[in-house]
Order: structure tokens, then C-alpha cells, then sequence
């Protein structure tokens, strides 16, 4: 092999190295960007967004949960915030009408499918 037949063997094998490594990075694997929105036909263990109004809110009779049912257009969801997970803090800064963004996991609760909010920072009001 001639020194140019060698060194275009080289770049060649480069370029698909480069390729290689592009796909893998960028098509491949979940990087935690697949929050879907969440829909009627969403699955438990789904991160999803919900965008919508604030119908109610209430404490669980016990434990301090915060539960609240978002109209989201296509139908009413509740929404579970754990009280270790900011219950408190989200009903100081969220009312009934207020339009909210409410990040959270599809779970389901009495055959019903319900939000479960991770953190305080994944409900935002909206303005």
C-alpha cells in the first residue's frame, strides 16, 4: 500500500469513528429529555408535562399530602405531591383558578391515572 492509500485509509476510518460516536451520543439511549405531554392515553411510570387550571386543592386526611385536580382541556387530572416533596410550599404559592405547569410521573391511583410531583420546583405558575 502506498503512503496516500494508507493515510485516505486513516481519515476514512476516522470519519466513521467520528459518525459513530455523533450517533451514539446524540440518536441512542433516553438522555432524560422524553417528557411527553401528558394525555388520557399516558402510561404509569411516564415523565410527563401538564399545563392547566387549578380546580381544587386539599390536604390527605392524613400524612399532609397535597392533592389537586388540573383541568388540562382535554379532561381533569389529579395531581399528587407527596408531603416530603414540597406539599407545603406549593399550596403557599398556588390557588384554586391559577393556570400552573406541573412537571411530575404518571402513576395510577384507585384505577384512576394521577400526576405524582418529585419536587416543589416542578409546579410553576403561570402568569
Amino acid at each position: 500500500m502506498e503512503k496516500e492509500e494508507k493515510i485516505v485509509v486513516i481519515l476514512l476510518c476516522m470519519a466513521l469513528l467520528s459518525l459513530t460516536i455523533a450517533y451514539a451520543s446524540f440518536y441512542s439511549g433516553d438522555d432524560g429529555s422524553s417528557i411527553g405531554e401528558f394525555s388520557s392515553s399516558s402510561l404509569p411510570g411516564e415523565d410527563v408535562r401538564l399545563e392547566g387550571d387549578v380546580l381544587s386543592k386539599s390536604f390527605t386526611y392524613t400524612g399532609g399530602h397535597l392533592l389537586m385536580d388540573i383541568d388540562y382541556g382535554s379532561g381533569v387530572v389529579k395531581v399528587f405531591v407527596p408531603s416530603n416533596n414540597g406539599a407545603n410550599d406549593i399550596d403557599s404559592q398556588i390557588n384554586e383558578n391559577d393556570h400552573v405547569l406541573i412537571t411530575g410521573i404518571v402513576d395510577e391511583y384507585g384505577g384512576d391515572l394521577e400526576v405524582v410531583v418529585q419536587s416543589s420546583g416542578d409546579v410553576d405558575l403561570l402568569k
